[in-house]
């Protein structure tokens, strides 16, 4: 029972918390504030953490389908490494960024990396 409930929050905590950022940006206006370049980066930072959220997820319903990956399974190293990327990524833009996206896009793609670095160190 207790290994259910962590992976749920595993899965979940990252989406609602990329849920609440998109959220919190849709009910802010100006979305874009000046310098633009800065909220565009902003934008980016939360796109990448979302591709990572989304890497994740997939990657954890494509485990749970399979019966789990083979130790040092090719295709779950490339998905390691891209989830990795995004998310690293997304925490570089989001400290370039600039609005009410940048600190929860940070927060969001800082937990994804070490989610990231946390799952590689399993393997």
């Amino acid at each position: 029972m207790r290994s259910v409930i962590l992976r749920v929050l595993l899965f979940m905590v990252p989406l609602g918390l990329l849920a609440w950022s998109v959220r919190r940006w849709l009910r802010t206006t100006p979305r874009i504030v000046l310098p633009a370049w800065r909220s565009y980066f902003a934008f980016a930072a939360t796109s990448l953490a979302g591709v990572s959220v989304l890497i994740w997820i997939l990657m954890g319903i494509w485990a749970h389908t399979i019966g789990g990956f083979p130790f040092y399974d090719p295709i779950l190293m490339r998905l390691y490494a891209l989830g990795f990327l995004t998310g690293c990524a997304g925490l570089a833009a989001g400290l370039l960024g600039k609005g009410k996206l940048r600190w929860p896009a940070c927060g969001v793609s800082a937990l994804m990396t070490f989610l990231w670095l946390a799952a590689m160190s399993g393997e």
